[in-house]
């Protein structure tokens, strides 16, 4: 694994964390927080 990251290999991994996902999560979380609260 070292020698892949030194030689500089992009082996992919999950998307980039955007605005919207930012948003559903607030959205998420404060409709659990309500109904848990």
């Amino acid at each position: 694994m070292e020698t892949m990251r030194a030689s500089g290999e992009h082996t992919g991994g999950p998307k980039a964390y955007s605005d919207g996902d930012r948003r559903e999560f607030a959205n998420a979380l404060d409709r659990w927080l309500a109904k848990n609260a």
